[in-house]
C-alpha cells in the first residue's frame, strides 16, 4: 500500500470532454474522504505542469498526480526529471486517449484511478532523453511521416478522437509519403538507407487490449524500440498501419525493429520531428535511454515481469 506526505495534484482542465468541475469535486472529496494533506492547481498555459513537478520536492512533496491526459502526463515527467527524478507521478485519466494510463495498466474509471494512489506501488521507469533538445520523452519521439501527422492533424480532431484522429488523418495521407535517403547510428554502428519514418519509442504497448507499436517493448530495460519504415507506395503504406495495430511486425521487408541505447537520425532533405506529441523542429536528432529514471504510480498487481516473452 503506498503511503505519501504531501500530494500536489495537476488539473489540466483542457483535457478530454469530461466535466472540469465535477473532476475537481471528486478529487477534493477523495483526498478529504482518505486524509491526505494535498494541494489541486489547475493550469492555465503549457508549461504549468513541468514548472510545478520541478518545483514538487523544494515544495515538500513526494507525489505528483497528474490529471489530464498524455501530454499533461509528459509535461509533469519532464518536471520530474529536471528535479531528479525523486517524485512518484500518479495518473488521474481525464484526457481524449490516455495511451499512459493504458500502458501502465491504471483504471481509466476516475474513482478507480484515484484509488491506485492509496492501493498502488512506485516503479521506476526508463525515460528517453534528447541531449541536444535538453527534452524528455516518456512514450514515443520520431521523424518522418509520424513527424508530419503530428505537425499536421488539426489540433481539433486530436481532441475529439485522440489517436484514432491519427489513424484516420494517416490513413487519408498515405499516398504522399516517400522514403528519403537516411543515416542512422545506432549505438555504434552507423546504417544508410532509405527510409520515410524512424520511431523512436520507450513505452509504447497496452497489453490489455494486446496492442503495441513494436515488438518485445519493456521500458524497464534500459533499451529503446527503434521501428524503420521504408514503403513506397499508398498501399504498403497502407499495409504497414494494418500490421502494426495487428501486431504482425515480423515478414514484412519495410519495417524493421532493433533496439539500442541511443541513436541519431540525420535525413536528407531534413524530416519533421515530434516528441511525445509535440513537433520538435528538424532532423538531426540524438536520442538515448536514462534507465530507471524516475518512478510512476502503478497499480499492486502491476510487474515488470510481464513483459518478458515467455520461455519457448
Amino acid at each position: 500500500m503506498s503511503s505519501f506526505n504531501k500530494i500536489l495534484v495537476i488539473l489540466n482542465p483542457t483535457a478530454g470532454q469530461r466535466n472540469t468541475a465535477r473532476i475537481r469535486s471528486a478529487i477534493e472529496s477523495f483526498m478529504m474522504e482518505k486524509g491526505y494533506n494535498f494541494v489541486l492547481r489547475e493550469s492555465t498555459e503549457r508549461g504549468d505542469a513541468t514548472r510545478w513537478a520541478r518545483a514538487a520536492v523544494a515544495e515538500g512533496f513526494d507525489l505528483v498526480a497528474a490529471a489530464g491526459g498524455d501530454g499533461t502526463v509528459s509535461e509533469a515527467a519532464d518536471g520530474i526529471m529536471r528535479s531528479g527524478g525523486r517524485v512518484t507521478l500518479a495518473q488521474i485519466p481525464t484526457g481524449t486517449t490516455n495511451f499512459a494510463a493504458r500502458a501502465l495498466s491504471i483504471p481509466m474509471s476516475l474513482r478507480d484511478s484515484l484509488s491506485v494512489i492509496e492501493t498502488g506501488k512506485s516503479e521506476r521507469f526508463d525515460i528517453g532523453y534528447l541531449p541536444e533538445h535538453d527534452r524528455y520523452f516518456v512514450f514515443i519521439m520520431g521523424t518522418g511521416y509520424d513527424g508530419r501527422l503530428i505537425h499536421d492533424t488539426p489540433a481539433e480532431l486530436k481532441k475529439k478522437l485522440g489517436f484514432i484522429g491519427y489513424v484516420m488523418f494517416g490513413i487519408r495521407n498515405a499516398p504522399s509519403v516517400r522514403p528519403v535517403q537516411m543515416e542512422l547510428e545506432i549505438d555504434d554502428e552507423v546504417k544508410h538507407l532509405r527510409a520515410h519514418t524512424v520511431m523512436v519509442i520507450n513505452i509504447g504497448s497496452i497489453q490489455s487490449l494486446g496492442f503495441s507499436f513494436a515488438p518485445d517493448i519493456d521500458p524497464h530495460d534500459g533499451k529503446l524500440n527503434i521501428s524503420i519504415m521504408s514503403t513506397r507506395s499508398w498501399w504498403g503504406t497502407l499495409q504497414m498501419v494494418l500490421r502494426i495495430l495487428t501486431r504482425r511486425f515480423h515478414g514484412f521487408p519495410d519495417l524493421k525493429h532493433v533496439k539500442a541505447r541511443r541513436i541519431r537520425v540525420t535525413s536528407d532533405p531534413p524530416f519533421p520531428v515530434e516528441i511525445d506529441g509535440d513537433p520538435l523542429g528538424t532532423t538531426p536528432f540524438l536520442a538515448e535511454v536514462i534507465h530507471d529514471a524516475m518512478p510512476f504510480l502503478v497499480p499492486s498487481t502491476y510487474s515488470r515481469d510481464s513483459y518478458k516473452p515467455n520461455p519457448s
